[in-house]
């Protein structure tokens, strides 16, 4: 008897598909497919599952998350693509798919257009080498995309999604900005508070709190994640003194469009990174100016000239636990120096409410001093150490629980390790087989140079992967070595005396700390749920 497979369609479109959309659209897969189940007797369609408008080069899409959840739940056991790029563009994350986890939950796959059927011996044939090429198609569109958006920026055109503040979308020319009346006034109120009035940034945001302008997160209706709250706003969103100083050196505000201020760290991963300055392209006189260029050229020699008191930044195992009790704001961290006559350098740490420090607010909590906090706080903790005592049997534990964790890291590690050199061994012969392709002329030397090129780069990557990890293996080693019962009596009876505490023994055991106007100290340990 023929076994019937539940099969589960899978179907997936992206913007990068460019030119091939119509023929990659999700209706001719699904034709494909279809067409392919109905003329084999052992499949069963059971679901469809379908990603439209997800990149293939990750995995985190909807539609394929919902399948792989069905395979969990056993509801399917083969799955089918128009063929492999369909499924993913990313050679990696693709091969573990079809190479591990389908195997290890006996999942059938196929993809139609490229002939792989797990099912027959020879359905993985030539897999990596395709995959590679999907992966290496995906950086290509890649690179196409963002040359066609620099040739924009080159041109001028406006590239953001959203127009900043000051200005709105051209809704005749594409890609430029016109005036927004009512948010041009406020820059330009803005610049003349700055440079006329003498206001600091953050004086400046005050002032426009206090005459309830919108913010122009709201005003601009940016999503919630891109709004920033205030700790003392009661829902609203404000104005930061941040917020003024990007707007005072923003050169859109002169005509200017400023663009490549952010660039992708990776055609497979969402992160970007801010580009330095040098790194902008600028194009002058693109729009009409907000700003005449004799008021921004003065707002320029300002915050060229704006001197900073204090240049160091200081820290404190407290900061981040210490709250106002008067209005609830967490507590900024002030630090006093002098230098004495004898060389030496006084220093005093005290805390202060945000919102006095900042005159934001109306509240009027005193400072207090960090060392005061400490007193009190081990005055409280060696009342809760008095009642603690350990047996050697538990340091024993202790010691052991140490030891076992230090050797799942090196086994962490050394499985890491392996499945780098697996890949760096595939590589290799990937490499070999490009090598002799090209020789045999089945690829041109153009496509062979961008491809063993690109594949090189990766092959550095895994080379210093490996050597990085070797040198954390080595490490860890060192380290499960020195795991000693002698330094563990040595760390409890410091940590029982409290001697060097740290920030994170005070995370461990601190949920949060408030003081008064009276300079009243109020502690919420962490293990108090538990008494």
């Amino acid at each position: 008897m023929i076994k019937q497979y539940k099969v589960a369609k899978y179907m997936r479109l992206s913007r990068d598909d460019g030119d091939d959309r119509e023929s990659e659209s999700i209706e001719n897969q699904r034709d494909i497919i279809d067409n392919y189940i109905n003329e084999h007797d052992d499949l069963k369609e059971i679901k469809e599952y379908a990603d439209d408008g997800f990149t293939g080069t990750n995995f985190n899409r909807p539609g394929f998350r919902k399948m792989l959840q069905d395979i969990e739940e056993g509801k399917i056991d083969c799955i089918i693509t128009k063929d492999l790029s369909r499924f993913g563009r990313d050679h990696i994350d693709t091969g573990y798919y079809l190479e591990r986890y389908f195997p290890s939950n006996s999942i059938r796959y196929i993809a139609i257009g490229d002939n792989v059927d797990t099912l027959r011996p020879d359905g993985l044939q030539f897999l990596t080498f395709k995959l590679s090429f999907n992966d290496y198609y995906a950086q290509d569109i890649s690179n196409k995309i963002k040359s066609v958006k620099f040739r924009k920026i080159e041109k001028g055109e406006f590239q953001g999604g959203i127009a900043p503040y000051g200005y709105k979308k051209d809704k005749k020319i594409k890609n430029h900005l016109i005036i927004d009346e009512y948010a041009s006034e406020i820059i330009k109120e803005i610049f003349d508070m700055y440079v006329n009035k003498g206001m600091s940034p953050q004086k400046i945001a005050d002032e426009l709190n206090k005459k309830e302008i919108l913010a122009p997160a709201v005003y601009l209706k940016i999503p919630t994640f891109m709004k920033r709250e205030s700790s003392n706003s009661n829902g609203k969103y404000l104005w930061h003194r941040t917020q003024i100083g990007k707007i005072l050196k923003n050169e859109v505000y002169i005509g200017n469009v400023v663009g490549r201020k952010f660039q992708k760290v990776s055609h497979k991963i969402a992160k970007v990174r801010n580009t330095n300055p040098e790194e902008y392209i600028i194009v002058k006189n693109m729009h009409e100016p907000i700003i005449d260029i004799d008021m921004w050229n003065r707002a320029q020699e300002k915050i060229r000239n704006k001197h900073t008191v204090r240049t160091r930044k200081f820290n404190h195992p407290l900061k981040g636990l210490i709250f106002c009790k008067e209005c609830g704001g967490i507590a900024t961290l002030r630090t006093r120096t002098e230098q004495r006559k004898s060389g030496k350098e006084w220093r005093i740490d005290y805390f202060i409410c945000s919102n006095k420090n900042s005159n934001r607010g109306d509240c009027d909590n005193k400072q207090i001093r960090a060392d005061f906090i400490e007193e009190q706080i081990k005055k409280e903790l060696k009342k809760e150490i008095k009642k603690i005592t350990y047996s050697k049997e538990e340091i024993k534990n202790i010691f052991i629980k140490s030891k076992i964790k230090a050797k799942e890291e090196l086994s962490r590690l050394e499985i890491k390790l392996k499945t780098s050199m697996k890949e760096l061994e595939l590589l290799n012969n990937m490499l070999e087989e490009i090598y002799q392709d090209k020789v045999n002329k089945i690829i041109r030397q153009e496509d062979f140079e961008k491809f063993y090129s690109k594949k090189i780069e990766e092959k550095t990557r895994i080379l210093s992967e490996i050597k990085t990890l070797e040198y954390e293996i080595k490490k860890q080693k060192e380290e499960l070595e020195k795991v000693d019962m002698n330094i563990i009596l040595k760390q409890t009876k410091e940590v029982l005396s409290l001697k060097n505490v740290t920030k994170e023994m005070y995370e461990k055991l601190i949920e949060k700390i408030e003081f008064d106007s009276d300079k009243n100290i109020f502690i919420k340990f962490k293990f108090e749920k538990y008494i």
